[in-house]
């Protein structure tokens, strides 16, 4: 079995304040990097835990409230602007891929 550490970056309610953030948590297993939501302020916070975003594998969403998943989008365009190649696993509800389709589907005719 393997060793987990898991980093709280924000636990906090939807309204961001000093001190308390949207929720997000990293989850270390082995090789894997599990980014468990993703508020917004998620990378500054990922940045302040010296945590590399390329080395993220997988996003899990929990739910649609967007306190959990409004940092998503920026999060995917900052890898994308430093390079990514490899694949990053998203899991959440259907309306994840809806949005992420969304904006790529803009992103791409502006």
């Amino acid at each position: 079995m393997s060793e987990f550490h898991l980093t709280i970056l924000g636990c906090g309610s939807a309204l961001p304040a000093k001190g308390r953030n949207p929720s997000a948590q990293i989850l270390r297993v082995g090789k894997h990097r599990i980014l468990i939501d993703c508020g917004e302020g998620t990378q500054h916070r990922i940045r302040e835990h010296h945590i590399k975003l390329q080395g993220i594998t997988h996003v899990l969403i929990s739910h649609m409230h967007g306190d959990h998943y409004l940092g998503l989008m920026g999060l995917l365009f900052s890898m994308t602007l430093l390079g990514r190649k490899k694949e990053i696993y998203i899991a959440g509800p259907p309306q994840v891929k809806e949005m992420i389709d969304m904006h790529l589907g803009h992103a791409k005719s502006g």
